[in-house]
């Protein structure tokens, strides 16, 4: 290790987990050093929906443990210390809209400060207070009626147009994100939508430009983003996830929310016409009680139910916008809902397009060698912090090659947010 200036730390706050993940920067790429993982536990007891409710902090000492726990365990498989990173926001009640921006090109010549310009005439969209714009993502530029324009600088005309797909999230769910990292004792030196760096981590560059729909299915939220043409068009949330999931299975089976976490993992499956009939489950008994066994299609009933209207609900809005024509490579499914067997084939049946399971691009270490004691790059657990990382070195380096400050992924008041934190210490 030549300093702690040169590592990157992706933080993941999920629901039901924290999971960092330490690297540093290589000649192909990144190098993962470490990683960690916690459960957020309340009291004592593992939580699935009372820690984080629908992926919004409401219990600060939980997160601020799991948090701990996630980069204390990071630090001590990469040898290091770390004080600060880039941090996953999520949730309910983070949405997405698109907006447009239109700008006069003043000196004929289209230039970085024209870009910026548009981009802020973009991002003004009219947001209540209690709302702060996380990133304003540009699709498309258009130059005088010319459409389908990845980048206008340099270009001759004289009307700039932006369309972008702006991403909010409330202010309040912000503080305290950042103020469990703080409590932990790490800086969130950014923050970034979660669904974004976790498609990050598991799209390819053809998925993006042909037309793909990536579904992110975490224990609070499920959220289905849009790519097209390389750019996010639309995005949906919906503030249901596996923690209902495992919900319905405890109240089904009439068992802990414990028991019924680790039923649904280790027997579970989203179609119940993929269980054979002789297949039975085994239920832990409650108080000294005998366990009892149940038919496994019965399991699959239960979790077939939720996980069926999730994909219908946010199937129904893609098509309510007419996304879905532009969905020509079919879904990626990523998230913990999405390991569930047969969560690929529900989602094909209900979208009636192909599917495959998202697994992060990561495949070797920074010396091109596959990793053996360091199996983050391929535990879909890690795939949000992953994904943090390249999109925090993506834009980095589009700023060393000229690009303005703020152009897409970081077009947003950093000041303010800044303001937020510094506040919290006082």
């Amino acid at each position: 290790m030549s300093g702690e200036a040169e590592l990157l730390v992706g933080l993941d706050v999920g629901a039901s987990k924290a999971a960092a993940v330490i690297a540093r920067r290589a000649e192909d790429g990144l190098a993962v050093l470490g990683s960690g993982y916690a459960p957020l536990v309340s009291a004592g007891h593992l939580t699935l929906c009372d820690t984080t409710r629908r992926s919004a902090v409401i219990d600060l000492d939980a997160t601020t443990r799991a948090i701990a726990e996630a980069i204390r365990e990071a630090e001590l498989t990469a040898s290091c210390s770390v004080h600060s990173a880039v941090v996953a926001v999520g949730g309910a009640h983070v949405r997405g809209v698109n907006s447009h921006g239109v700008i006069p090109v003043r000196r004929g010549e289209v230039t970085p400060e024209d870009v910026e310009q548009v981009l802020e005439a973009a991002r003004s969209v009219a947001f209540p207070p209690d709302r702060q714009v996380l990133h304003v993502l540009p699709y498309d530029y258009v130059l005088d009626q010319q459409e389908g324009i990845a980048d206008p600088i340099g270009m001759l005309g004289a009307r700039l147009e932006a369309r972008v797909h702006v991403v909010s999230a409330s202010v309040s769910a912000v503080q305290n994100v950042a103020r469990c990292c703080e409590r932990a004792g790490v800086e969130p030196a950014e923050l970034i939508w979660a669904p974004l760096a976790t498609a990050e981590a598991v799209l390819t560059p053809e998925e993006k430009e042909l037309g793909v729909a990536f579904w992110d299915f975490g224990a609070g939220t499920t959220d289905v983003l849009i790519f097209y043409r390389g750019g996010l068009r639309w995005s949906f949330s919906l503030g249901i996830g596996g923690a209902w999931i495992t919900s319905d299975v405890a109240h089904g089976l009439q068992t802990p929310l414990r028991e019924a976490e680790f039923i649904k993992v280790q027997h579970g499956c989203a179609l119940r016409s993929m269980v054979d009939d002789e297949e039975r489950v085994e239920v832990p008994g409650i108080g000294g009680r005998s366990p009892r066994f149940i038919p496994r299609k019965e399991l699959a009933w239960m979790i077939e139910a939720r996980a069926d209207e999730i994909v219908r609900m946010l199937w129904r809005g893609v098509e309510e916008v007419d996304a879905d024509r532009h969905v020509r490579c079919g879904s990626v499914i990523a998230g913990s809902g999405a390991l569930l067997p047969a969560m690929d084939r529900l989602v094909q049946e209900v979208t009636g397009r192909e599917v495959r399971l998202g697994a992060t691009r990561w495949r070797h270490n920074g010396n091109g060698e596959e990793f053996q004691e360091n199996r983050a790059s391929l535990d879909p657990v890690y795939a949000t912090a992953l994904g943090l990382l390249l999109l925090h070195t993506r834009e980095h380096d589009r700023s060393l090659d000229g690009f303005p400050a703020g152009r897409g992924l970081w077009n947003w008041t950093w000041g303010r947010l800044r303001a937020f934190w510094r506040a919290l210490r006082e």
